[in-house]
């Protein structure tokens, strides 16, 4: 397990770089139509990154808010959404009041997350009752290991969801082209 002082900030460069390459994944545009974005959703991304995915919600009329460990792809996603609410911080501490999400979202972050069971806690802790989190890996092959997921993990994570207070999981899947697959574990508050 990673601790908070070993969770990997990017430098500025490697922000930009990063950004260049990966301005707008479909990922993050699949999981905003997916969690039902619209108007009155208050919507965090856990590890927003350059904030595609808080662009695309903000353009559905939701008030949006992003957190990210790297103080780079924080003034990154501020600059990109200027009415969005962009912090510095960590999955485990989020720095936002209990109650204050309808939808909570984190797109291929969670396998950095240094402590996942707190960070899980804590989307708990900021979502309204009824509000959803929605984890969202790339689907890894059985056997296989990597950055996501295997659907037999995601049922692991649907699992402890409900162990931690979460009720309805849920898993679901997504392409957004060749070879781009995506698993996606949901939890209501």
């Amino acid at each position: 397990m990673q601790h908070e002082h070993e969770v990997e900030k990017w430098s500025p460069f490697r922000s930009w770089l990063y950004s260049l390459i990966s301005r707008s994944p479909r990922s993050n545009l699949e999981i905003v139509e997916f969690a039902g974005v619209g108007e009155e959703t208050r919507f965090l991304d856990i590890g927003c990154g350059p904030g595609a995915a808080l662009e695309h919600a903000a353009a559905r009329g939701a008030s949006v808010a992003g957190v990210d460990p790297s103080p780079s792809m924080v003034a990154r996603a501020a600059k990109r959404v200027p009415g969005a609410d962009v912090r510095v911080g960590s999955a485990e501490a989020l720095p936002f009041p209990d109650n204050s999400f309808d939808v909570v979202i984190n797109v291929a972050t969670f396998h950095h997350w240094a402590d996942r069971q707190a960070g899980l806690i804590e989307a708990l802790r900021v979502l309204v009752p009824g509000g959803r989190l929605h984890v969202v890996e790339g689907m890894l092959r059985e056997g296989k290991d990597g950055h996501g997921f295997s659907r037999a993990e995601a049922q692991v994570l649907a699992a402890r969801l409900v162990e931690l207070g979460y009720a309805d999981p849920e898993i679901d899947e997504f392409h957004t082209g060749w070879r781009h697959n995506y698993l996606v574990v949901t939890g209501k508050a």
